[in-house]
């Protein structure tokens, strides 16, 4: 007992309290997050409302009362676009819990070097007084951004309409958006993995060859594993699927049609553990259909 106590006290060590673990991505996320909040909703916001946690696309901040819960709910969709002006992409939703707001200490992040200029923000005010002069504070800053923004030449998202220095689709939608495309094209080659990167373009607008080969390797790959995993567990599915994969794999491995694919080849490229359990022979020596 004592010498697992002494180990498990060697390894261990101090937190700050929140215990549960996160990915560095999201606590690298959320002190850039925290080092343009105050310019983003004024310093009188930011005293009352600070995020403490970004998880996926939603962003909880703690507020200090419910009354500014309710009111800065309202104005969710603006503070999204400005962060999103600012350079923090990829919030979809704003989460409110009641509670001190709480200060955190965290390095500035490193940005990228642009050379599209970015808007500078409104000088800061004195304390508002009430509520509600922070709120219309807040949506007066939030329009002088985009106003701003127009005039610096920034461009909507045509998906989210989210400020874009450079036009076309802001980091967030452009993720959502080649990922849709490289679902489809994956499709594609499993549904008609000998049409190649011709007629796959052809049937995906933009699609280019980096982006064509790049989804052939992730599939081949995953593929490749499936089978592997049949194998190793000596069974496969009864709905056929480790025979559809194993298809699709081959066609789409070797570019030729179906009419020129033999069964000789098709052991040659699964090997004969894979093709004896996708296609076993029968007590003549015959491949069982």
């Amino acid at each position: 007992m004592l010498t697992r106590l002494r180990r498990a006290l060697a390894s261990w060590t101090p937190t700050t309290g929140d215990t549960r673990a996160r990915p560095a991505s999201e606590v690298h996320a959320l002190g850039a997050i925290l080092s343009v909040w105050p310019e983003v909703v004024g310093e009188a916001v930011a005293r009352h409302a600070s995020p403490v946690e970004y998880t996926g696309n939603t962003l909880l901040v703690r507020v200090s009362s419910s009354a500014w819960g309710n009111q800065l709910s309202l104005s969710s969709t603006q503070i999204i676009r400005a962060l999103a002006a600012a350079g923090i992409e990829g919030i979809e939703r704003l989460r409110f819990r009641t509670g001190p707001a709480r200060k955190r200490r965290t390095p500035p992040p490193e940005r990228a070097p642009s050379n599209v200029p970015s808007p500078q923000f409104p000088p800061q005010e004195e304390p508002a007084s009430t509520l509600g002069e922070a709120i219309l504070r807040l949506r007066r800053r939030l329009v002088q951004l985009r106003d701003a923004k127009d005039a610096l030449g920034w461009k909507p998202c045509p998906q989210c309409a989210a400020m874009v220095p450079e036009g076309g689709y802001c980091a967030a939608c452009a993720t959502a958006v080649a990922a849709a495309r490289a679902a489809r094209v994956q499709r594609l080659m499993y549904e008609a993995p000998w049409l190649g990167f011709a007629e796959t373009a052809a049937l995906v607008d933009g699609l280019t060859h980096e982006e064509y080969d790049g989804n052939r390797k992730a599939l081949l790959g995953r593929w490749w594993e499936t089978l592997r995993r049949a194998a190793r567990l000596g069974q496969t599915d009864a709905t056929g699927y480790e025979r559809r994969v194993a298809s699709s794999y081959v066609l789409l491995k070797t570019g030729w049609t179906p009419e020129r694919i033999t069964p000789a080849l098709v052991r040659n490229e699964l090997g004969d553990e894979i093709h004896n359990l996708l296609w076993p022979p029968t007590s003549n020596g015959e491949i069982a259909k």
